[in-house]
């Protein structure tokens, strides 16, 4: 089994309320997206996937994101972004924008401080 990791540091907003308000003010956070993709074999190049076709992906993906309001992105409509939810969402991204037929797995570990991740695993 061979895994390949990527990590990337953005921020995002949030609140945890359908509307602003004093008791439920905008929060940021600076989150750590940890992305492993894993496969039993090697493509042709020896690779799991290209490192550079990887770190373009979920760069595109969290430019969705970053500096954003979570509430106010598509994704978000008629849900409440917990980091739970935020995980899925941008599993599901990087999963349906990766060509890559030899992945196994992907799992997003998504960490909104030093104490608190959450995980989504996706079998293929």
């Amino acid at each position: 089994m061979f895994t390949l990791a990527y990590r990337k540091k953005f921020i995002a907003h949030h609140h945890t309320a359908p509307e602003l308000d004093p008791e439920h003010p905008l929060r940021s956070h600076v989150y750590l997206l940890e992305v492993m993709l894993e496969t039993e074999a090697l493509d042709s190049g020896g690779m799991v996937l290209d490192l550079d076709e990887l770190e373009a992906e979920v760069d595109d993906i969290l430019s969705q994101y970053r500096y954003k309001n979570l509430n106010e992105t598509e994704a978000f409509q008629g849900r409440t972004p917990t980091l739970e939810s935020f995980a899925q969402v941008l599993g599901d991204a990087i999963d349906a924008s990766l060509y890559a037929p030899n992945l196994t797995a992907i799992s997003v570990r998504l960490w909104r401080d030093e104490d608190v991740w959450a995980l989504y695993d996706i079998e293929k």
